[in-house]
């Protein structure tokens, strides 16, 4: 029997991504798919996933980071953050 190794993934990873396309599902749900040049590199290592969304305030154009390193949690509770769905 062969077996595949598993891609190799850092527990956090951050994404730049645009809007692809939008569908209206409901009157209060729409299906957003988004593109990015680095997702191929986002895996699911299991049936607990998720994902973060992170949009940026009203002033600005993209959500601000200033550490996307291990230490980007406490730093992001410091500073006025983008809003994360």
């Amino acid at each position: 029997m062969t077996t595949t190794a598993a891609p190799a993934t850092a527990p956090f990873r951050f994404f730049d991504v645009h809007v692809v396309r939008s569908r209206r599902l409901s009157p209060s749900m729409v299906r957003i798919t988004f593109g990015g040049e680095r997702l191929a590199e986002l895996a699911s290592g299991g049936r607990d996933q998720r994902f973060k969304l992170f949009l940026p305030q009203p002033h600005q154009d993209r959500p601000v980071f200033d550490d996307t390193g291990d230490g980007w949690y406490p730093a992001w509770r410091r500073r006025i953050r983008p809003s994360a769905r």
